[in-house]
């Protein structure tokens, strides 16, 4: 009889096991990937497991009309309910734990994977904006200078959307959708706040069909980053306004480094060329571009890069921008962004950067100058399988864009950022560079 009852045991784990394993394969993750990227170790308010028994449960659906379509065909249904619900005793499955936005709608849409609870690096602000960004109906689009860029108008009961002419005009209901090559967009973001920065816009990835009468990015399906428009972001001075807050050149940035202006909370000398900028705040853009390489910002002439190599597709070896690398005088600085609310603190756009360059052509200018770093990122930095964990946590979220790019190149890109954590820390350590509290 033990003998039986043994054989029938292990009969119903091989049979287990197999369909398990098809489950898996069939939902587009392998089963041996799963407990590699979703460690069960990990202790917090984020249920890992719960998630994938999700993603699974409604992986067949997946292209399923159901609520509002992550295509945004052109019948749409009405608008899903993203804000919170007006029952005061709301059931602990159907929120966010600590975030206080219903997910009892939400989930039928089926576009980002939040359960029971939200992690930790997520505001509540950046849930219910990720949740509109994948919900919203479309009202229409609104012209803009740059062909590669296009500002949707959401429809949102709050507003009367179909008045705004202008991105001037939007508030909270407007998204800026980019080209499907800025995919990476949504890695940035989410790195972000896996460091706790919290300096970039949200952003999904999302799908558009059906709508030809609104240009080529709304019929063609493509995964595209989808980025909430932020109307409190400042503009000024003569160099590319639409995309600076302030006008610095390459020497003035030297210059208030030098000077480190705010930094501890000193008020400056004021004979000394500042900004209103923290001094903090440039330490924190400068890891933050190393990690995924993104040099338009603070190396738009690629002076840091080594020319002989990766660098046929960049812009500014085939423009000549790179020649001017020897008069340092004429170097800019873009995409130098505050909020009108908050002079003190950059806004990050343009974030896709290159998350596949070669460890061989780093562009380490971007570190230049830099006397001091954050002590929270670091500390993250420092444990390689803790930010492989939760930046895989955090990018499981986004349905769309993990099922897209696919898990392989994930990790690998995931991988690419880790190693450039360990020697951005190699780096801090051999330069004596402080690690400081945030301020």
């Amino acid at each position: 009889m033990p003998r039986k009852v043994a054989v029938l045991f292990l009969t119903v784990a091989v049979l287990g096991t197999i369909v398990v394993t098809f489950y898996s394969y069939y939902n587009g993750v392998p089963s041996r990937q799963i407990l590699h990227i979703f460690d069960t170790l990990v202790k917090n308010n984020y249920s890992e497991s719960e998630t994938m028994y999700f993603h699974v449960k409604y992986r067949k659906a997946h292209n399923t009309k159901v609520g509002v379509s992550e295509t945004n065909e052109p019948f749409q249904e009405p608008n899903q309910k993203w804000t919170k619900e007006a029952s005061s005793t709301p059931s602990p499955t159907s929120m966010l734990k600590g975030k206080g936005v219903s997910l009892e709608k939400f989930r039928n849409t089926r576009y980002l994977r939040f359960n029971k609870a939200a992690p930790s690096w997520f505001s509540r602000d950046d849930v219910e904006r990720l949740i509109f960004l994948a919900t919203a109906n479309i009202s229409h689009v609104l012209p803009h200078p740059h062909a590669s860029l296009s500002p949707i108008v959401f429809d949102d009961d709050r507003y009367k959307t179909h008045l705004i002419s202008d991105t001037e005009q939007c508030e909270s209901q407007c998204g800026l959708l980019k080209s499907s090559l800025d995919i990476y967009e949504v890695l940035s973001f989410h790195l972000d706040r896996v460091l706790g920065l919290n300096r970039t816009l949200p952003v999904i990835a999302r799908k558009f069909r059906g709508l030809s009468e609104l240009g080529y990015r709304f019929q063609d399906g493509k995964a595209r980053p989808l980025i909430w428009w932020d109307p409190d972001i400042a503009h000024g001075g003569k160099f590319q306004n639409d995309q600076n807050s302030l006008e610095l050149s390459w020497v003035n940035y030297t210059a208030v480094l030098r000077n480190r202006c705010w930094a501890d909370r000193t008020t400056p000398d004021p004979e000394q060329f500042c900004t209103p900028i923290k001094h903090i705040e440039w330490s924190k853009l400068a890891m933050f571009d190393f990690l995924l390489q993104v040099f338009d910002r603070l190396d738009r002439n690629c002076c840091g890069f080594n020319e002989t190599l990766e660098t046929e597709e960049e812009a500014c070896f085939t423009d000549g921008r790179h020649l001017e690398c020897e008069t340092p005088e004429v170097l800019m600085l873009v995409h130098m962004l505050t909020r009108n609310s908050d002079r003190t603190r950059l806004v990050y756009i343009d974030n896709a950067g290159r998350p596949f360059r070669s460890r061989k052509n780093l562009d380490w200018r971007l570190l230049q100058g830099i006397d001091e770093f954050p002590e929270g990122p670091v500390v993250l930095l420092r444990d390689p399988s803790r930010l492989r964990r939760r930046l895989l946590q955090s990018l499981h979220i986004d349905k769309t864009f993990w099922n897209s790019v696919g898990t392989k190149t994930i990790l690998n890109v995931v991988q690419n950022v880790v190693n450039r954590g360990q020697l951005l820390v190699k780096y801090v350590d051999e330069n004596y560079i402080a690690v400081v509290p945030d301020y």
